[in-house]
């Protein structure tokens, strides 16, 4: 089981208004490094793309609480996967927000992809500071 954290990013914005963002998966264009991600397909409660030409990932949107976003892998996806995104609110129009994620994959394939997914939590994480506060 390979087992992936971003840091945790601190941003100006509502709770809310993340987590309105975050629940619509359209969105998640935004969040991925546009030179990694090709063939986005996307409405609120999926995405699939495919990912530096090699997998192509499907994500579902599991549950929405008010600050976690539980999303899962679906049916085309390689490997299967579980995300959990978390919206702290620290003080007024103050928040904070980390990616988790679970992933059911060989020995072989987590040291090949765990630190480009640890990378790519982190971009992913950090840009949505970038769009909350156009949101």
């Amino acid at each position: 089981m390979l087992r992936i954290k971003s840091e945790e990013f601190t941003f100006n914005g509502k709770q809310a208004d993340c987590m309105d963002f975050l629940s619509d998966l359209n969105n998640y264009k935004n969040l991925f490094p546009k030179d990694k991600i090709k063939n986005w397909k996307s409405e609120e409660n999926y995405c699939e793309f495919n990912l530096q030409n090699a997998y192509t990932l499907e994500i579902l949107k599991e549950s929405v609480s008010k600050n976690i976003i539980f999303l899962k892998s679906g049916g085309k996806s390689p490997f299967s996967f579980e995300i959990k995104i978390k919206v702290s609110e620290k003080s007024n129009n103050i928040c904070s927000a980390y990616i988790e994620s679970e992933a059911n994959v060989s020995a072989v394939l987590k040291t090949i992809i765990g630190k480009p997914l640890n990378e790519l939590f982190n971009h992913m994480a950090s840009k949505i500071e970038e769009f909350i506060s156009e949101y």
